[in-house]
């Protein structure tokens, strides 16, 4: 086929297209295809790349970690949670009835994992998510009337399907950090998922919120709609602990 891709790849620019590079237009264009098949291949070429660059914009927004996948994860380390769990969480549906999921257990088990991994399928299959941690949480509540980036932030998490929110219980927040926690999952409540990690039952949150009735008051909220894993396994990090000799 001859196939002027340089003039090709101006008029892609102008249309705001994807240009293609020779080894794209050898693999999906053929010879003996129609001209509504060399179309066809061509808008869904078009397709695949918006969403590829969707996808990859909604992970970058997202402010993961680091990228994690359950297939990286040994679920046959840890009780409380397997495998088959966390594929029928993957089809969503709780997210579409805003339900959340909360990761209890000790420090190393995977629960950050875990959450991440479900974040990173959700953004696959469509939505839109924001990971963030307890303690940026509750610096973005207190700055959001002073700080532009705050406002920008906050708006991203209310506008996003899923908001995780991990290492709640690792640092100890005053009683009105607690009450700004508490009024930013209210406005969550039964409009968007959590997905909630943390190292402290929920019989131990009123010491680290400083406050039994708030406590309860966002345990309330949270755990009214909500699939519950108590992670006992061993640690990861001292399971598989590296050494220099």
């Amino acid at each position: 086929m001859s196939f002027p891709l340089e003039k090709f790849n101006e008029l892609c620019e102008g249309l705001r297209m994807a240009a293609m590079s020779a080894e794209e237009v050898h693999t999906r264009f053929k010879d003996e295809m129609t001209p509504l098949e060399t179309l066809t291949a061509f808008l869904d070429y078009q397709h695949e790349h918006k969403k590829s660059r969707l996808i990859a914009a909604k992970i970058k927004n997202a402010r993961f970690p680091r990228i994690k996948t359950f297939k990286d994860y040994d679920f046959s380390q840890q009780d409380g949670i397997t495998a088959s769990q966390m594929a029928r969480l993957c089809d969503f549906v709780w997210l579409e009835q805003a339900f959340n999921v909360v990761f209890l257990g000790a420090p190393g088990v995977g629960k950050t994992h875990l959450a991440c991994a479900l974040g990173y399928d959700a953004i696959n299959a469509g939505y839109s998510v924001c990971f963030i941690t307890l303690e940026e949480l509750v610096r973005l509540l207190k700055t959001t009337e002073i700080s532009k980036s705050s406002q920008t932030r906050l708006t991203q998490l209310r506008r996003a399907n899923l908001v995780i929110i991990d290492e709640m219980g690792f640092m100890p927040v005053s009683k009105t950090e607690a009450h700004l926690l508490f009024s930013f999952v209210s406005t969550c409540y039964e409009n968007k998922s959590l997905v909630i990690t943390s190292n402290k039952g929920f019989d131990d949150w009123a010491d680290f919120l400083g406050d039994q009735i708030i406590a309860t008051a966002i345990l309330d909220r949270l755990i009214y709609k909500c699939e519950i894993f108590n992670l006992t396994g061993e640690g990861y990090r001292i399971s598989h602990r590296q050494t220099i000799l």
